[in-house]
């Protein structure tokens, strides 16, 4: 008996990191993510769409159900609203409003359970989730930063990157060389800038900024909002970016607040006034793209 203590230790050890693993591959699981090789049929093998597109969103729903005593029902739409590219979008809204869980299906990380997403009126379905998601380039709130630089040409990104490294103030702590960063080892600052990098340097028609400024310095606010962002839209990418920095909405073409689920458009010569008037959106009236 003395002899099986040791071991017996070992595995209820082990528990608690089985557990974890449980509860990632559930989360990956969620995700509807395709392992097969090449991706799903008529999806992944598709080329990107470039030039003016269109992101509509027609009677989108989306829900969680809850899985503990402690966790409540959240469903997202019905949605009805559209994006184009050339086109800058503040996306605002208290706590648990559902702008993560709004994000996460615009850049298809979820599909709607009602409703259609659709990218120049073609409806996104399992089969083509993976091309859609090809369209984005995102900087989550909660995002994940690889010192590889996974997709890119190493012989293309250096010199792009090293403007966009200078842009942000980085460029004395990273370098890249053949298609990686030189280091990650950063403060959550400096690496937030470094993913804005990485993103910058995927040139893809749509970004997606979730809360990117919230723990930036004043300077670098500055940057991301009075240069970066116009930048984006002036080169005719779509740009939805979730913020509270209401001193910058004159930016922007539109605001669109989300509360309880559902968007609210909000005029944006009043919506860094303090006003809070809003109107449901249905099917705006989108200006033409730059």
């Amino acid at each position: 008996m003395l002899y099986m203590i040791g071991p017996m230790w070992g595995l209820l050890g082990m528990v608690p990191t089985l557990s974890r693993g449980q509860v990632a591959l559930e989360k990956i699981e969620s995700l509807g993510l395709a392992l097969e090789e090449g991706g799903r049929e008529g999806g992944a093998e598709r080329a990107v769409i470039h030039g003016t597109q269109s992101l509509e969103f027609s009677e989108a729903c989306f829900s969680y159900e809850p899985k503990g005593e402690d966790e409540r029902s959240f469903s997202l739409g019905p949605l009805n609203v559209t994006v184009r590219t050339g086109e800058l979008v503040f996306i605002i809204g208290g706590n648990g409003s559902g702008k993560s869980t709004f994000v996460k299906v615009l850049t298809g990380l979820y599909l709607p359970q009602q409703g259609e997403v659709r990218l120049n009126g073609e409806a996104i379905t399992p089969a083509t989730q993976d091309w859609y998601r090809q369209h984005f380039a995102a900087v989550f709130s909660d995002f994940y930063l690889f010192k590889k630089l996974l997709g890119l040409d190493p012989a293309l990104i250096e010199s792009q990157a090293e403007g966009w490294l200078k842009t942000l103030r980085i460029q004395h702590k990273v370098t890249i060389r053949d298609g990686e960063y030189s280091t990650i080892n950063l403060s959550q600052g400096q690496r937030k800038r470094l993913a804005l990098v990485t993103a910058m340097l995927e040139d893809r028609p749509f970004y997606v900024f979730d809360e990117w400024a919230a723990d930036q310095d004043p300077q670098y606010k500055e940057v991301f909002y009075g240069e970066l962002l116009p930048e984006l839209r002036a080169r005719g990418k779509g740009v939805i970016v979730v913020t509270h920095d209401d001193r910058y909405f004159h930016v922007g073409d539109r605001v669109l607040k989300l509360d309880e689920g559902k968007i609210l458009e909000i005029p944006n010569s009043t919506a860094s006034t303090g006003s809070h008037r809003a109107t449901p959106v249905f099917k705006p009236v989108i200006r033409s793209s730059a």
